[in-house]
């Protein structure tokens, strides 16, 4: 692998960032992501809310697995030898704002090497996101998630 010299210059006035959702991102510079892996699962009785009304709802969720959700993620990463991916970087803000980053989000700014990020996230709602203006009122949520294995996950891996 023989990689050039990468250059980045980045000049903001204002970043606003409103939401970065589950496993996401925003990369700003020279990076260098290998080996990105991201599970997920969701139940939910009702599903994203935007902008919305719901009156007397009787939300349920029956989630009743033997396994549920196994996840085996080993992988071998091979690095880049040292002085290979040469990088130089110039970045300027004034400002950075962000309202929400959700579960195994980020926001990288300059010279980023990200070897083998993996993320799993299980979750259950009866009612699902709220976004925005909403009115909820009697809402009852029935969850029942008696698995008898629940989301295991083994996320090992080795980098070469």
């Amino acid at each position: 692998m023989n990689n050039c010299p990468q250059n980045t210059s980045v000049i903001f006035n204002k970043l606003i960032v409103n939401a970065v959702e589950d496993t996401s991102g925003i990369f700003i510079g020279t990076n260098l992501a290998i080996g990105w892996s991201t599970y997920t699962k969701s139940n939910q009785g009702v599903g994203s809310v935007k902008n919305a009304n719901i009156s007397k709802a009787l939300n349920i969720v029956n989630d009743q697995d033997m396994m549920d959700m196994p996840v085996e993620d080993s992988k071998s990463i091979t690095m880049p030898a040292d002085g290979e991916f040469q990088q130089h970087c110039e970045i300027a803000f004034q400002s950075v704002n962000a309202l929400s980053v959700s579960n195994g989000s980020a926001i990288d700014i300059g010279e980023n090497r990200q070897y083998g990020w993996s993320s799993v996230h299980k979750n259950n709602y009866g009612t699902g996101k709220n976004i925005g203006s909403n009115r909820l009122t009697s809402i009852a949520n029935f969850i029942q998630d008696n698995d008898v294995i629940d989301a295991p996950a083994h996320l090992e891996g080795q980098r070469v």
